[in-house]
């Protein structure tokens, strides 16, 4: 997992429970890095998930609401350091660009990056439907950086996920609509 969500991960919980906490999530989990991550780094998906259970233990947060708030402050940073992705145009389109405009271009950048699949199933003026397609199932992030994007383009949106197999892939859909 590139390092750029490990670092945001740190800020996130610095700017929101403090740096205390977070030293005590880093001591906690006993990840082999100790908390030292690069934004261009690669790092086992393991550690962020000990670094969100430490945090998810020491707030008595669920461990989805920790992963969706996070996906929320993501979105609000991919937005300040992106903008060229975040214009004034539909939230749907935006969504459905994530897997043939962004995602390319980060892999141009991160060849190496394990990038989630989005796959449009449907689509209305009133509803989306996407399947997020991952290994290593981080759908509540997917979710927060839904909302947190829909808070961006001022749409007030109802999304549920439901998970399934595809064949041998785990699979979640996602449906998005406006309210």
């Amino acid at each position: 997992m590139k390092g750029v969500v490990f670092t945001e991960f740190m800020s996130h919980v610095e700017a929101n429970h403090g740096p205390v906490i977070l030293d005590d999530i880093i001591e906690k989990s006993q990840t082999e890095t100790r908390g030292a991550y690069t934004a261009v780094g690669t790092y086992p998906c393991m550690e962020l998930v000990k670094l969100i259970s430490a945090l998810s233990e020491k707030t008595r947060q669920s461990v989805p609401d920790v992963i969706i708030g996070f996906g929320k402050q993501l979105a609000e940073t991919f937005k300040t350091g992106f903008p060229q992705y975040f214009g004034d145009g539909d939230y749907f389109d935006f969504v459905e660009c994530v897997e043939s405009r962004i995602h390319i271009d980060v892999l141009k950048l991160y060849p190496d990056a394990e990038l989630p699949r989005f796959k449009t199933i449907s689509r209305s003026a009133d509803k989306l439907v996407i399947d997020y397609i991952s290994s290593r199932n981080l759908e509540h992030l997917a979710l927060g950086l839904l909302q947190g994007t829909a808070e961006h383009f001022g749409e007030t949106v109802s999304i549920s996920m439901a998970p399934f197999m595809d064949g041998e892939t785990r699979t979640v859909r996602f449906e998005i609509n406006r309210t």
